[in-house]
């Protein structure tokens, strides 16, 4: 669990220097905060309703998944962007315009659900504040340094440091793992979010082969790089992956349809 190292750190703080390293502690996670906070105001300057604009017979299915995950005020966004791309943040989905080029109407509603899954489940709350909180496990052991002058200290903070990226690894992984459970009960084909995942993988394979030229790539082991106008500050590199690889989450949603379908057979013979 996330908590356990994030505890230790806090008791080694007290240990190593006291209530005058709480209190500077106290300090760099309050700023961590107030910057974080910072990076995500703002609305995303080139996104647009999509509501109104996409085919009815895509309009109806995102409605339809809409009332379905009953969810109040909730905007999807296209993005002036033709890498496809998809995130959420408070109560708005973003889509780069990429995704309507790779993605069927039944694809792009099961991204949709996806997202949905992340609102739904408080991931938009959840994820900043487990950023914050990685910046924060990431600034401390210098910090250590400072105040103590004790290696000692320094090298267990490190330690506590790497122990919160492997439990960050797993909670976020879990999470992923959990929006696409949601959406496949949201969805009347879950298999489109099998095939939507398929298209985006064989993408992000294709992009990987120019992946030196300065076009932009995604890829399922690095964390996805949001809009400016939602990021939110975090150390650049990454020691752990944070998503699940595409053909674990395929997986899943093979098994799922296999249960499903299995259940609808026994139903059927009752």
């Amino acid at each position: 669990m996330i908590s356990v190292p994030l505890a230790l750190m806090i008791l080694l703080v007290y240990i190593s220097s006291g209530y005058i390293g709480l209190g500077v502690a106290g300090v760099l996670f309050a700023c961590t905060m107030i910057i974080g906070k910072l990076s995500l105001q703002g609305k995303c300057h080139k996104c647009h309703p999509i509501t109104r604009a996409v085919p009815e017979s895509l309009g109806e299915k995102l409605r339809s998944v809409l009332e379905r995950a009953n969810l109040e005020d909730v905007e999807i966004y296209a993005l002036e962007d033709y890498i496809p791309n998809a995130y959420s943040y408070d109560k708005n989905i973003v889509l780069s315009l990429g995704l309507f080029e790779i993605l069927d109407d039944d694809e792009i509603t099961a991204v949709v659900a996806h997202e949905l899954g992340h609102i739904k489940n408080k991931d938009t709350l959840i994820f900043p504040l487990v950023a914050y909180l990685r910046v924060f496990m990431f600034l401390m052991p210098p910090l250590l340094l400072i105040l103590t002058w004790k290696f000692w200290a320094a090298v267990v903070g490190f330690v506590l440091y790497l122990w919160f990226e492997f439990e960050r690894s797993r909670f976020l992984r879990e999470r992923e793992f959990k929006a696409d459970d949601f959406a496949l009960r949201l969805l009347d084909r879950p298999l489109s979010l099998k095939a939507a995942l398929e298209e985006l993988k064989y993408y992000e394979d294709l992009r990987a082969k120019v992946k030196d030229q300065t076009l932009p790539g995604i890829d399922p082991t690095i964390e996805r790089p949001s809009q400016k106008e939602h990021t939110y500050w975090r150390p650049s590199f990454l020691m752990f992956p944070t998503h699940p690889t595409y053909e674990e989450r395929i997986v899943r949603i093979m098994v799922y349809a296999d249960i499903s379908s299995l259940s609808e057979e026994v139903r059927r013979w009752e």
